[in-house]
């Protein structure tokens, strides 16, 4: 394995786990300087505001300038802010900081992933392993980040994830400095509109439209499982431990599985394999609405885990082999814009079904709308499955 790839899969492992470890943190924080939890609510969410708004032209000014460019400056950024959070002692402030800090981070993860596309386009054995170590750090990171808060305190958890960000930028240096044959529009303001309209008429392409629908319902799906399976847990009177051990298994699972995509890869292609285990993921998650079983509720978090790990490299591969060099970061930007509404409007349908219904068939029912939709676009790219 050469030096570019390690720096790849090191950089996807920081990039990705730099969001549930701030996710740790900037929470606690916020409530020792006396956030109350709506402002806590508010706070987190600033994170993914700007990255909403700004995916699609963040992701072309990666194409127009490079992977390497832009993450090393970004991580570095990154790196910068987090040292700022110990200084912050207001809502405001932390509001500023959070819209800031989550477009940078954003976009590195935007890089890892374009340059992955561009290089390797679509390689399983490749998005495999960045499927892997992507989750991984999505679990390694906020048991890191705990300890050091536990037993170091807060200065010293924010200079620790300015050193993760910091490593991230050093090892950036190793990643490619592809830059595409995009025209630069004569001011800002044309560049980011015509970003937006090269985006939303990429759409019209069967394949970039299967790939953002499968995406969309993909992550509504873990927002489901992730918003309101504490929840319902906690309504059965299970103890905290239980609750992060069956969140813990799902995670491992996903970070595991990424690997079955290579094998699955040797019979079927990446865009069924993306559509079968999209299918499974919302099947499993959606019967967590019939049990009140502790163990078959394991059952069911590893099956959706495994799913979902699956899912990841399968649409890193079809992004890197169908969709041209030149459009990446634009499409990868398209994709995380549309994750981030989903990711928006899928807790907020099912905190009013919750509210309406119960917890419990939340599950089912949201998870069966989403089957509707999934349904639906592997109906529409039949042709192609």
């Amino acid at each position: 394995m050469n030096r570019e790839k390690i720096s790849y899969f090191a950089s996807g492992f920081l990039a990705l786990g730099l969001v549930p470890l701030t996710a740790v943190i900037v929470p606690l924080y916020a409530l020792g300087i006396g956030a109350s939890p709506a402002e806590v609510g508010i706070i987190m969410a600033m994170r993914s505001l700007l990255p909403f708004l700004l995916a699609i032209p963040g992701g072309a000014m990666v194409d127009r300038y490079g992977v390497r460019f832009v993450v090393t400056r970004l991580a570095f950024a990154c790196a910068v802010l987090s040292l700022v959070y110990p200084f912050t002692t207001s809502v405001f402030h932390l509001v500023l900081l959070q819209l800031v800090f989550g477009v940078c981070q954003s976009f590195c993860w935007i890089g890892v992933q374009t340059g992955i596309g561009k290089t390797y386009r679509g390689d399983p054995i490749v998005t495999s392993h960045l499927g892997f170590w992507s989750m991984g750090g999505t679990f390694f990171g906020p048991f890191i980040i705990g300890f050091v808060w536990d037993y170091l305190g807060t200065d010293s958890s924010f200079v620790a994830a300015a050193l993760w960000c910091g490593l991230m930028s050093v090892l950036a240096l190793q990643l490619s400095q592809e830059v595409s044959g995009m025209e630069r529009s004569a001011s800002k303001r044309q560049a980011v509109k015509g970003d937006y309209s090269q985006a939303f008429g990429q759409l019209r392409d069967p394949v970039v439209f299967y790939i953002i629908a499968c995406s969309s319902v993909r992550l509504g799906a873990v927002s489901l499982q992730t918003s309101f399976l504490p929840v319902y847990l906690a309504e059965l009177e299970f103890s905290a431990s239980q609750i992060g051990v069956l969140i813990g298994i799902s995670a491992i699972s996903s970070a595991f599985s990424a690997f079955l995509h290579a094998v699955f890869a040797k019979w079927w292609s990446s865009e069924k394999i993306l559509g079968v285990f999209i299918v499974l993921a919302l099947m499993a998650v959606s019967s967590m609405s019939l049990t009140e079983s502790y163990a078959t509720l394991a059952v069911l978090n590893i099956t959706m885990g495994l799913a979902i790990g699956v899912t990841q490299p399968a649409m890193f591969s079809v992004l890197g082999a169908k969709i041209s060099k030149d459009i990446q970061g634009l499409i990868v930007g398209l994709r995380t814009s549309s994750n981030r509404c989903a990711t928006f409007l899928i807790p907020l349908f099912a905190g009013l079904t919750a509210g309406i219904i119960s917890t419990q068939w939340t599950f089912l029912i949201v998870g069966m709308t989403l089957m509707v939709l999934m349904l639906a676009t592997l109906w529409i790219a039949r042709d192609r499955l």
